[in-house]
């Protein structure tokens, strides 16, 4: 295990008579557009290596930059030879490859490196050298604040406590590239990668070699010139991917072969290393599946949940959201809407990019349902899995509108979760978390109420059957009943009592069966035979049961709705967890005929399928259908930007109220045209044809 030392002034260092650093020392660049930065950062480079040096060279590698950067070095080149040195890909091949590439031309016995954009000062090298001993391997920076914007520190606090979480890898900064390292501590092998989780091999590398380790705070500045690469979603879906490919090359094969350390494990416990190719797997097919929706144009009711937003999302205005019989039951919702637009205005891809991740998070709480014993960690791993990537409840991840599904169904499995773990260990804070999950629940939408007769049924299911635990449950009827007391109240002002769109006389039987039918299709009705005639265990059969029931009781809610002759796709979100279990339970059934036949080759080649089943209909289908779902409000825009006066409209597929949201938001209320739409308007000699086959409400 690498030794993390604490250096002062006073421990041996390896200087000279005149306090120069004795052993050589390679200094290089990685640099990709940075033409602007280099001359001052060469500069101050050469000035400090001068005076802290008695050897030494410098390198930049010019990652097949489109700016400038190649003029700059030649002309720096005639400034700083023969101690500088320019390495030139002739395309750009990423940040590993300029760093692969970086450590092969070093020469010295130490290498420091550090981005050619200026972020960071080279002048700090002279405390690096001064931690270096006879045993130091690497001597790591670490930002003393990271100067960047606000989701830029978020995206980079999330990587670097996820990839040491990971990897076990203990410096504190992976993502401070200001590295000093010892060139026979470096193994050239073990770096593969030509993105940012290089610095995750590079690191664990040398910290599993047993090499000394110490850590400097560095100061981290503004970038002045150009954009970072990595912070676009190309690169970071590229440094995903290359992630799970070094977990799968250092940890998981390792592990699977036996010649990993995995940690003992129980039957209702998973290994470190298990969670962690999990939560891996579970991240990365939920990007494999929904990462090309994240380019979508805002569509329809996305431009009304920004409105309201704006109308009642300040705490200001939460006053005026509580009298609202409607909108209070979107209130979570309402309010994340309103922080997101604070926090980057209106940029569909934010907005995308936070339904995405609502999606991830859900799916990880269907992976942390195996901690109830029924269904246990190998059907739960599973269950997320196919959850994170099925298409089935598509519209509820891609479209921003349909955000309160994802709130409601956090709150509700989380509660479920908080509700089944008080069941086993009797705390009271978990009876409280329950009920608190119920509360922010219903303030996410009227369907969150399914949480009460799901808790009974885990009752009912659960080993032992605790029906004592039943009266626990009396809060969240009372405060169930009080709800819709409250919203039945002000039906007169509530949009649903008076639209059509929700009726108690509604044929909800035909709906049920409808929407159960549609969910299963295809994978659940090839999955449920082979578990039920996979001659279960009665836990198992029991598990069957559960998984149908939540399905029954998570549609119900919607099957009163009147306007289609099924549950939307939005709407099946919370029950398609149940239609994931069934196929995890399939899954592992057809594991035991395929080891029985001794042909395990087929599960894996059954899951490809199922994969590029899902994952190509919403590539190819789905996603032309919310290009064509979105045009009408883009192409209303683009005429909007044209025309100062009045816009006839011979059919618009949505509302009124859409329109006016979209030109509103978008222009501004009082530097708009008009947008007139009717009979009468209609015939208008300019009048605009916005319909189209996908978009909701088109002609017919």
């Amino acid at each position: 295990m690498s030794s993390y030392s604490a250096a002062t002034s006073a421990d041996v260092i390896l200087t000279d008579s005149q306090g120069r650093f004795t052993p050589g020392i390679s200094v290089f660049f990685p640099a990709y557009n940075d033409a602007p930065s280099l001359p001052m950062l060469l500069e101050r480079t050469f000035e400090m290596l001068r005076r802290v040096a008695s050897d030494y060279e410098v390198i930049v590698i010019n990652d097949g930059s489109s700016d400038a950067t190649a003029a700059v070095l030649e002309r720096l080149l005639e400034q700083y030879a023969p101690q500088l040195q320019i390495v030139t890909h002739d395309r750009n091949r990423g940040y590993g490859a300029a760093l692969r590439s970086g450590f092969t031309a070093a020469t010295k016995e130490f290498i420091f490196y550090t981005d050619g954009d200026g972020q960071y000062d080279p002048l700090e090298l002279e405390s690096l050298l001064r931690q270096v001993r006879p045993d130091t391997g690497l001597v790591n920076g670490y930002k003393i604040e990271r100067s960047d914007p606000w989701h830029r520190v978020a995206i980079g606090w999330v990587y670097n406590r996820f990839a040491r979480w990971l990897f076990r890898i203990q410096i504190r900064d992976i993502d401070c590239d200001f590295r000093l390292i010892r060139r026979e501590a470096l193994d050239l092998a073990a770096l593969r990668s030509t993105g940012g989780a290089i610095c995750v091999e590079l690191v664990r590398s040398l910290e599993l070699n047993s090499n000394a380790v110490a850590e400097v705070p560095v100061h981290h500045y503004e970038r002045q010139h150009g954009r970072s690469q990595f912070f676009r979603v190309r690169s970071l879906l590229t440094t995903l991917l290359e992630m799970f490919a070094v977990f799968l090359r250092l940890v998981a094969m390792p592990t699977l072969r036996g010649t990993g350390q995995p940690e003992t494990s129980t039957p209702f416990r998973l290994t470190r290393s298990q969670a962690a190719l999990t939560i891996l797997s579970i991240i990365l097919l939920s990007l494999l599946a929904y990462a090309r929706a994240l380019g979508l144009p805002f569509i329809a009711d996305d431009y009304i949940q920004i409105q309201l937003g704006r109308q009642y999302g300040p705490i200001d205005k939460w006053a005026a959201l509580s009298h609202d019989a409607l909108y209070r039951c979107r209130a979570t919702s309402i309010v994340l809407t309103y922080w997101l637009e604070h926090a980057v205005g209106l940029v569909p891809v934010y907005y995308n990019f936070a339904s995405l991740v609502l999606h991830i998070v859900n799916a990880l709480l269907v992976f942390a349902l195996g901690l109830w014993r029924p269904v246990g960690w190998r059907m739960s791993a599973l269950a997320a899995c196919f959850f994170a990537f099925s298409q089935r409840h598509n519209e509820a991840v891609i479209w921003f509108a349909a955000v309160p599904e994802l709130l409601v169904f956090f709150f509700v499995l989380a509660g479920f979760l908080f509700w089944v773990q008080w069941i086993n260990l009797r705390a009271p804070l978990f009876y409280a978390s329950a009920l608190a999950c119920f509360i922010l629940g219903l303030l996410s939408k009227e369907s969150a109420v399914v949480l009460v007769p799901l808790c009974a049924v885990a009752v009912l299911f659960h080993t032992g059957r605790p029906i004592r635990r039943l009266w626990g449950l009396i809060p969240f009827t009372i405060l169930a009943f009080g709800y819709f007391w409250v919203d039945y109240a002000a039906r007169a002002t509530h949009l649903h009592f008076n639209d059509g769109t929700f009726s108690l006389n509604a044929p909800f039987l035909m709906t049920m069966v409808r929407s159960i039918w549609g969910l299963l299709w295809v994978w659940g009705f090839v999955f449920l035979p082979v578990a039920l005639f996979s001659r279960p265990a009665r836990e198992e059969r029991n598990f069957l049961v559960f998984s149908g029931a939540w399905m029954v009781i998570t549609l119900l809610p919607y099957s009163f709705l009147t306007y289609m002759p099924r549950v939307p796709s939005r709407h099946t979100y919370m029950a398609s967890m149940g239609l994931s279990l069934i196929v995890a339970a399939g899954l592992l059934a057809f594991r035991q005929y395929a080891t029985k036949w001794h042909k395990v080759w087929m599960v894996p080649s059954v899951i490809l399928v199922i994969i590029l089943h899902q994952c190509g209909y919403l590539w190819t289908v789905k996603h032309r259908q919310y290009l064509q779902r979105a045009q009408p409000t883009e192409e209303l825009l683009r005429v909007a930007k044209k025309r100062r006066t009045e816009i006839h409209a011979k059919c618009f597929p949505y509302s009124q109220y859409v329109a006016e949201a979209a030109l509103d938001l978008t222009l501004g209320a009082s530097d708009r045209p008009k947008f007139l739409t009717g009979t009468e308007f209609a015939q208008k000699p300019d009048a605009i044809d916005f319909c189209n086959e996908s978009a909701y409400g088109s002609r017919q």
